[in-house]
């Protein structure tokens, strides 16, 4: 074992942890010297290196001080012999040295630590500056992810029913694994209630939580994940946290500043946001929704009759009326709904995060929601106000305004022509409807529009009703997860139906929800098939019938047995078809989409 071996263990084995500095007197060759160097390192709180030992050769003091050098070392040689006063010199000299390091690491932290401060603060004032809510949710997410030294990064924010719901995320994280909606009751959210950040995941893959609060009130909440090192710093933890307390504060600020906004921009007499706005407005939805591959719907109201109504009631009762359809409307929107007037018969409604269907399903509302207004009803007594509508989804019918508006149009003129319309359809129960559609032999031929889809009556094939059944099938098995609704009924519920055997194979997250309806018969449990027993329906055992609604498809086809033929009604008309599946949930008390 070698000199500078005994040496190094002989510090190992004393009680202190670290050394200002150490003193070595011996003649060093090159190798031992730099090998003194190195075990010394770990041992030195903030290394000195005295070295006394006259016989060291000039090459080896030159190596041995420029390795000292590189490893931040201070090295002092004292040549030998030397006397006691030079040496505690030299000593002094060493200490002095390391003391003025030490203050100036110091220093260097404390000025390190404001720079922080200044920047967390600056990245705070900079939040609190705008009033744009969008802008604040995304600068959330880039200022947390850089100050915590996360990559990747998501954001929900609460609303009006207390949910957290995704609004913005960024970096490496996949889109597909974010809820759409948390409830703040999760379990997995149990340490929010604690107001401070907490971490969770695993040691493979870290996440940081960070709730957004003020005053004990949650306004969002922060997942961070895939940090840069191992796991996420924890002398960042109290920087995170100072910038979330403001992060919510800006949160709150930038809704306030929306909803003062907004009230100051409705028209006078009917409360709607003026047209400027609504524009603004919907050109922010559609970046959001390129941005993050959402999805919103625009649906355009008309009111075909309201100049009637003046000319016969005069314009006090127009704008009673007017008032009162857009009062109705208003009542069921949510917050995040805008509603505003484009004209005087003519205004739009925009709703963020609404899909084809759910579009659909807030017109049913809307349209409830008008025939129990009180001041509707009362000059719906004496002329009928003519409300249309007609939706637009983003990105499927179009990608900017002008677009979405020309096919929400489109859509109300099908509206107009559609046979629904026409034979005055809408308000009847699903059976009249089906008898009424059906007719007879010797019944008048169907009104017809150019502007809807055609509807057509008479005797059928008799395979027709089974033919239908396995080309719906397979459009289904092409798009799986393609959102839609098929109800297929008749006398019995059987195992030998061909949907039965068409959808044998689809998977069991199929996105269309089919029902079958009829009597109980030899069906088994099938995955993708949900059936709905009618025992004591007599209605249900003389008719036959599909009704197949999807964002890109249409068709009901009605049949009723007779002797000598099949007669049947069949149309591609959207109105026609989502009317009829309406009130054929109404009847037996079927979940809606």
């Amino acid at each position: 074992m070698t000199a500078v071996d005994n040496g190094i263990q002989a510090l190992s084995r004393t009680e202190q942890t670290g050394f200002d500095a150490v003193l070595v007197a011996a003649t060093l060759p090159e190798m031992e010297g730099l090998e003194l160097l190195a075990g010394l390192q770990e041992r030195l709180a903030d290394p000195g290196f005295l070295v006394m030992g006259g016989d060291t050769p000039a090459d080896a003091r030159l190596a041995l001080q420029r390795a000292a050098l590189e490893a931040g070392v201070l090295l002092e040689h004292v040549p030998s012999p030397t006397s006691e006063a030079e040496l505690l010199l030299a000593v002094e000299r060493i200490l002095e040295r390391t003391a003025l390091r030490r203050e100036r690491a110091r220093l260097s932290e404390e000025n390190l630590a404001f720079m922080q401060a200044e920047g967390v603060r600056q990245r705070c004032l900079e939040l609190l500056s705008s009033t744009d809510l969008e802008w604040v949710q995304e600068r959330i997410l880039w200022d947390l992810s850089a100050l915590a030294g996360a990559q990747s990064a998501a954001l929900w924010v609460v609303d009006e029913r207390d949910l957290l719901v995704l609004r913005a995320w960024r970096g490496l994280i996949d889109r597909q694994q974010l809820p759409e909606r948390i409830r703040q009751d999760a379990p997995e959210l149990a340490p929010m209630g604690e107001g401070r950040l907490w971490r969770a995941g695993s040691d493979e893959a870290p996440v940081l939580c960070v709730p957004l609060t003020v005053d004990g009130t949650l306004m969002g909440l922060v997942q961070l994940t895939d940090p840069l090192g191992l796991q996420f710093d924890v002398q960042q933890a109290h920087p995170v946290q100072l910038l979330a307390d403001f992060s919510g504060v800006a949160i709150r600020n930038a809704r306030r500043f929306l909803a003062l906004q907004r009230q100051g921009l409705r028209d006078r007499e009917t409360a709607a946001y003026n047209l400027s706005y609504f524009s603004d407005y919907a050109s922010k939805e559609i970046y959001k929704a390129r941005r993050y591959a959402r999805t919103f719907s625009l649906v355009t109201f008309s009111l075909d009759h309201l100049e009637e109504v003046r000319q016969r009631l005069g314009p006090a009762e127009a704008k009673r009326a007017h008032r009162g359809v857009i009062r109705a409307i208003s009542r069921i929107t949510r917050d995040s709904d805008v509603l505003a007037k484009a004209s005087e018969h003519e205004f739009y409604l925009l709703l963020p995060e609404t899909d084809f269907f759910g579009a659909l399903m807030f017109l049913r509302r809307a349209y409830a929601s008008v025939r129990e207004e009180l001041d509707v009803m009362q000059v719906e007594t004496q002329v009928p106000l003519g409300l249309t509508s007609g939706a637009a989804t983003f990105p499927k019918d179009g990608e900017d305004f002008d677009e979405l508006v020309h096919c929400s149009r489109s859509r109300m003129d099908e509206r107009r022509g559609s046979l629904q319309n026409l034979m005055a359809t809408s308000l009847l129960p699903f059976w009249e409807q089906v008898e009424l559609f059906l007719g007879m032999p010797g019944s008048p031929p169907l009104p017809e529009d150019p502007r809807a889809d055609p509807s057509r009556r008479g005797p059928v094939a008799s395979g027709l009703f089974e033919e239908v059944q396995t080309e719906i099938a397979r459009e289904l098995l092409r798009d799986p997860q393609a959102r839609g609704v098929l109800y297929v009924g008749g006398p019995e519920v059987r195992q030998s139906l061909p949907i039965v055997a068409g959808l044998e194979r689809a998977p069991t997250d199929l996105g269309a929800r089919v029902y079958l309806l009829g009597r109980r018969a030899d069906l088994a449990s099938h995955p993708a098939l949900t059936p709905v027993f009618l025992e004591g329906d007599e209605r249900i055992a003389r008719h036959a019938f599909i009704l197949w609604l999807t964002e890109t498809s249409a068709y009901a086809l009605l049949q009723r047995q007779g002797h000598a033929a099949t007669w049947a009604f069949h149309s591609s008309d959207p109105v026609i078809v989502d009317g009829l599946i309406a009130r054929l949930q109404a009847t037996y008390d079927l979940q809606p989409f």
